[in-house]
């Protein structure tokens, strides 16, 4: 029975009994008895037709708070989608995976394993993003006393480093998958890739805001490594980490340009690999703006002969930069090109992306596609090879303030001035029957 009905069963004179006694009681004593009554006590009907405002209003209230359970209640039936599914087959110890810190500057990638219950309940899990830091905070530790088991994993930066960041993600959702203190039956995991572990595994994009477990893995891993990057402030607290927890914010890069990195940033990473490079020469940047430059092949290796004539005037190191620049402007050009940035189209098209444009040229930098995305332009940088990538590398200050001119001569020429807009990088792994993409969002800010 809803609180809005009246009981069948009570006559006349029992309502207006109870009527009375409900009048001759105070909101404050009211109140303090409703806190007792279920959603379908008889109560409620009456005090729907009470005259004061301030009674009236506790059925609003309760009919709110009815709502918002029922509606709570919903949500986690939709996000246990996918596990209920598995138990139902018999598949007891499901564990949901997800990672914390990939598209950080400094600190580890930190993943988490949770394997939760058929009947355990803990309300208003969802993907750590869409939470706020009190949340988050409240809500790891109720998972971490009603789960099943948790297993965390990490990857430190020097790894990163040797690695790239998709495989040290990888590789923190394995160690938090073999610290479980029993081995899963059955895996999930945020993303479209597997974790390559022992166990049967299943890759769901967007999986943190589709499955509770893998939405209470990222609650766990994002507050770990919350916590590991305020103990980090105590030994380095000239950079802040506290605050910014080892991301790109405008402090933690003024932090950098003063003290240089520290052991725990990623030196392979775009901003930190800028601060820590060799001054480059004015023929090496001429150089390597012209393979920028080149529309064909046929520009490309006659570029490149110069440079090969010039070897002897660059280092060893702009030697090697120029010759990745070229193979990668050769690979953009070819077919290699062609089917990266196909891919990755077909990736944004099939996540509600709108391609506008494709290889935008103007002022003197190109843009792979150009996006629009919940009424956000999207700058996207396609990186496409037939090994593995390491775009957060690739994607140099030079690179991006072309990026910046490209972008700006867009928003000018084509688009409303005060779109708002963000630079995208997808880097995108060619194999013989497939491809892995790798997606990062507002991956860098628009340089001058």
């Amino acid at each position: 029975m809803s609180i809005d009905e009246t009981p069948a069963d009570m006559s006349r004179s029992c309502e207006r009994d109870a009527a009375a006694e409900l009048a001759g009681m105070t909101i404050v004593q009211i109140r303090a008895q409703v806190a007792e009554w279920e959603s379908g006590d008889p109560g409620w009907a009456l005090l729907e037709k009470d005259r004061r405002v301030g009674v009236r209003r506790l059925v609003v209230e309760r009919r709110r708070r009815d709502a918002r359970e029922q509606a709570e209640s919903q949500r986690r039936e939709r996000l246990l989608h996918f596990e209920r599914h598995l138990w139902a087959q018999g598949v007891s110890r499901v564990a949901g995976v997800d990672e914390a810190g990939r598209g950080c500057l400094a600190g580890p990638v930190v993943a988490a394993a949770v394997v939760l219950s058929p009947d355990c309940v803990i309300a208003k899990i969802d993907d750590s993003k869409k939470l706020s830091r009190t949340q988050r905070e409240s809500l790891y530790e109720e998972i971490a006393d009603k789960a099943l088991s948790v297993g965390i994993g990490q990857v430190e930066a020097a790894e990163i480093d040797k690695l790239n960041i998709l495989q040290a993600s990888l590789k923190a959702m394995r160690l938090a998958l073999e610290n479980l203190p029993t081995p899963p039956d059955r895996v999930l995991i945020d993303g479209h890739l597997p974790a390559r572990s022992p166990y049967p595994e299943q890759a769901i994009i967007d999986g943190d805001a589709r499955s509770l477990s893998i939405a209470a893995a990222s609650i766990v891993a994002k507050v770990h490594r919350d916590r590991l990057m305020c103990e980090c402030d105590a030994r380095y607290p000239e950079y802040g980490f506290a605050a910014h927890k080892g991301y790109g914010s405008a402090a933690h890069l003024a932090a950098l340009d003063a003290h240089g990195p520290c052991p725990l940033h990623r030196r392979t990473f775009g901003p930190v690999a800028a601060r820590i490079a060799e001054p480059r020469s004015e023929l090496f940047l001429s150089f390597e703006e012209g393979i920028y430059d080149c529309a064909n092949f046929a520009e490309l290796e006659r570029l490149g002969q110069l440079v090969k004539d010039a070897a002897a005037d660059l280092t060893a190191d702009e030697l090697a930069t120029l010759r990745e620049t070229y193979r990668e402007q050769r690979d953009k050009l070819g077919d290699i090109g062609r089917r990266g940035e196909a891919a990755a189209e077909a990736y944004l098209e099939e996540r509600g992306y709108r391609i506008q444009e494709r290889r935008y040229r103007a002022a003197g930098g190109e843009i792979d596609l150009v996006a629009e995305e919940g009424g956000e332009l999207v700058f996207v940088e396609v990186k496409a090879s037939q090994r593995a990538s390491r775009p957060e590398q690739r994607i140099d200050r030079t690179k991006r303030q072309r990026l910046t001119r490209a972008a700006r001569h867009y928003i000018q020429y084509c688009t409303a001035a005060d779109s708002v807009c963000r630079f995208d990088v997808i880097a995108v792994w060619l194999r013989a029957a497939d491809a892995e993409i790798e997606h990062w969002p507002d991956a860098f800010k628009p340089l001058d």
